[in-house]
């Protein structure tokens, strides 16, 4: 898959912010991943940037975008697919379209393995048997930063 160019106009604290609530990590924890920039780039190309616009803003401002609602359905399935993406790595395809990993270093960057306290298999310096250790430390998960 291609390096993916940013266009949206939020700046990525909108994306940021939604994604924080949806994955329960924080802003900060997400920006140190360093994927930001390049996941919201995906998510704005993959889903459009007129669905991702609204989504940003259901999310962010439900007031503002009354009248302008996605289908339930709809909304949900996009919301899926940014947890999937940061979550690991991969967008996972939708609305017909074809799942990818976004890149090695996406999938290296992956929630799950924070979220367990792992290292990616292939990735980290662990080395041979490092999956008969206990992992690191756990509280290094989701919401350690609170």
């Amino acid at each position: 898959m291609g390096s993916y160019v940013i266009e949206a106009a939020d700046g990525g604290d909108a994306f940021i912010a939604t994604s924080a609530a949806l994955t329960g990590f924080s802003e900060e924890e997400l920006r140190a991943t360093g994927m930001s920039e390049e996941y919201r780039a995906v998510v704005r190309e993959q889903a459009g940037a007129d669905r991702y616009e609204l989504f940003i803003e259901e999310e962010q401002f439900p007031d503002r975008a009354e009248g302008r609602r996605q289908p339930g359905e709809s909304r949900t399935r996009l919301a899926d697919a940014v947890i999937h993406l940061w979550y690991t790595g991969s967008w996972p395809g939708l609305d017909g379209g074809a799942p990818f990993t976004v890149s090695a270093r996406a999938y290296a960057a992956g929630l799950v393995w924070r979220a367990f306290g792992g290292e990616p298999p292939g990735v980290g310096p662990s080395g041979f048997g490092s999956w008969a250790e206990a992992p690191g430390d756990v509280d290094a998960g989701a919401g350690a930063a609170r």
